[in-house]
């Protein structure tokens, strides 16, 4: 059957042979571009397989978990139907006239999905993430000048209800409220979105732009001090990244797709949202909450079999959740590949839910800058464990050496340096454009902040963040390199490696450690495992610490910045046991300045002043700011 990425053109997606290597990849971009990617904006891609796959299955929610009744199924021209009406609705509100944009903060209720569409053919739409706080949302809202927000109704989510209703006062740009799922009277400014949109026309009461360059999407990112950065996302960027993960993937309309990102993040709106769209696949929300919910996790098995589900998929810490839980009596035999991404995954967690699940596992590496779409394990191809795979379609790879500030010098193959991407799912930069310094070079190519090398078939293995590396003395330390080998020992199921700080070499290893549910751990073994086995000796962890979870981010990647907050209090209390003795009671708590610098607050119980003036003297040659108080013990 035809996959079509496009109206005007409904040809086949799929190159004469799968892709497997990168000779595959090289031979499809001798076909034109425009003829294999014929759509001009992301209505056309609806159109599309609302043509030829009218009747098939496109996206189902579950709102209720997949045991209890409650979910919203869409055909392909369903789907295309409520994008259309949320595309009038809004640019009836303004959005593409005004110049402001729709934003969204909300969970994936059924209507979700359509409408996040729909503002992107009317304009520009921005989700963002309901787990931020009140000044971060008002922030992003104003940055963006948002006219529009769409929430849900208090019975759903009162903690979003509260937050949007205390940000609506204070965000003056915004103009109009849409509440999902209403029943009764709202707030003056408030409206009811299903009536609104029920009430829409059907057909498109406007032109929409057919610019591939046009800006439809903002997705904000990274930082959780000061204002997080806008990625802007063109049509012409989500649709190629779309058709590279269809391309390379070998996506249909045969495949159903359990999708466990939420829609504020590009996993969950791009590498497994409208790549399977497009290809006239069906995508299923396993809960409003994505794998947040623990039902979710819990009935993940059940809901593949009901849905006869082909792709399975999750963060790094979510594949190894899904490890945990027993398939049991569930059939999973349709499912031909497990996607994960946003993070390396561990080999340890890999190797666990392979031979847990028999389930291939198949890397794919990305950011919200490229549309989550940089390099893919082809997934009719067999993936090599560590590496996330070849290039997009289209787009070039490179890596420089870190000592190179021109960004001139290409490592050979084997060799590792920083990652630079360049292709059309390329962002064309940040809303602020301050930010784009240091990240988009003059030519257009992306500095990923990545490190990792090509091997001479040009696969890419990732070997760590550039900001992740661990320098003890001047000595480049792979984070990785701990983990997995933490990660093989019996009883682990996670952890995470950062560097604690250290008077002389600057920084040391400390590695935090999550058992598996219902294990113990004994320190000491783990230990003397590490010692054995962490191949390089500087590289063999100072302290191990366990922790009943490791802090991730609200899609579920291990987030490092309070790993390192935890590993200065680790130090801290090291130093305190040394001089005051380990009972000794004390509050430490680390946070950062309008600088960002490290600021950590010490309060020790004691009168012992002598020992306050040598606890005061260890950690001062420490890089961060220290101050210390007494109390009566």
């Amino acid at each position: 059957m035809p996959v079509s990425f496009g109206l005007s053109s409904p040809i086949t997606t799929r190159f004469t042979r799968p892709v497997k290597t990168i000779a595959d990849i090289e031979a499809l971009e001798q076909r034109p571009y425009d003829s294999l990617i014929p759509a001009r904006n992301l209505l056309h891609l609806f159109e599309a397989t609302a043509r030829l796959h009218p009747d098939r299955p496109a996206l189902t929610v579950l709102t209720r978990g997949s045991r209890e009744p409650g979910d919203v199924t869409l055909t392909h021209r369903q789907l295309l139907a409520q994008i259309i009406r949320a595309a009038n609705l809004f640019r009836s509100h303004g959005i593409g006239k005004s110049g402001g944009t729709a934003a969204f903060l909300c969970p994936i209720l059924p209507p979700l999905f359509p409408s996040l569409l729909g503002a992107q053919v009317a304009g520009v739409a921005s989700s963002i993430n309901y787990l931020l706080n009140e000044d971060a949302i008002a922030d992003l809202l104003e940055a963006q000048n948002a006219t529009v927000l769409v929430i849900p109704a208090e019975a759903a989510d009162r903690a979003i209800w509260t937050k949007a209703a205390n940000v609506a006062q204070r965000v003056t740009s915004l103009k109009t409220i849409l509440v999902i799922g209403a029943d009764g009277l709202l707030p003056g400014g408030f409206l009811n979105y299903d009536d609104a949109v029920a009430r829409a026309h059907d057909t498109l009461d406007f032109e929409p732009s057919t610019d591939r360059a046009a800006i439809c999407a903002l997705f904000h990112t990274g930082g959780t001090t000061g204002r997080p950065k806008l990625v802007r996302l063109t049509h012409g960027n989500q649709i190629h990244a779309a058709w590279s993960f269809a391309q390379v993937h070998g996506l249909d309309e045969l495949d159903a797709a359990v999708n466990g990102f939420p829609l504020f993040h590009v996993g969950g709106t791009m590498t497994l949202g409208l790549s399977i769209l497009a290809a006239g696949g069906h995508v299923i929300m396993p809960s409003p909450y994505s794998l947040r919910s623990p039902d979710a996790i819990r009935d993940y098995w059940h809901t593949v079999e009901r849905f006869g589900a082909t792709i399975v998929s999750g963060v790094p810490t979510s594949i190894a959740a899904l490890a945990e839980v027993p398939v049991g009596s569930s059939d999973i035999s349709t499912v031909r590949m497990a996607l994960t991404g946003g993070a390396v995954a561990p080999k340890a967690v890999s190797e666990r839910f392979q031979a847990r699940t028999g389930i291939t596992l198949f890397e794919t590496y990305g950011m919200t800058e490229t549309a989550a779409a940089i390099a893919f394990n082809p997934g009719r191809g067999t993936p090599v464990q560590g590496s996330v795979g070849f290039r997009a379609p289209f787009a070039k790879t490179k890596i420089v050496a870190l000592d190179d500030a021109d960004l001139k010098t290409e490592c050979p193959p084997l060799a590792s340096g920083l990652v630079l991407v360049c292709g059309p799912q390329v962002f064309p930069g940040y809303l602020d454009p301050q930010h784009n310094n240091g990240v988009l070079t003059d030519d257009h190519w992306i500095v990923t902040g990545d490190v990792g090398y090509l091997t001479p078939d040009q696969r890419l293995v990732l070997t760590g963040r550039e900001k992740d590396l661990i320098v003890r003395s001047g000595h480049n330390i792979d984070p990785a390199a701990i983990e997995d080998v933490a990660n093989a020992f019996p009883g682990v199921q996670m952890s995470s490696a950062v560097g604690m700080p250290d008077a002389y070499a600057g920084e040391v290893p400390i590695l935090f450690v999550v058992p598996s549910p219902g294990q113990t751990i004994d320190l000491a073994e783990l230990r003397e495992h590490l010692e054995r086995n962490v191949n390089e000796s500087p590289a063999k962890p100072k302290r191990v610490v366990l922790l009943e979870s490791l802090p991730v981010t609200a899609v579920g990647k291990i987030f490092k910045p309070t790993l390192r907050d935890l590993a200065v209090q680790e130090k801290v209390r090291s130093e305190i046991d040394r001089i005051f003795g380990p009972d000794t009671a004390a509050e430490i708590r680390v946070e950062k300045d309008a600088r960002l610098n490290t600021l950590v607050h010490v309060t020790v119980n004691s009168n012992d002043q002598d020992r306050v003036t040598a606890l005061a003297e260890s950690l001062t040659p420490l890089p961060q700011t220290y101050r210390i108080e007494t109390r009566s013990s």
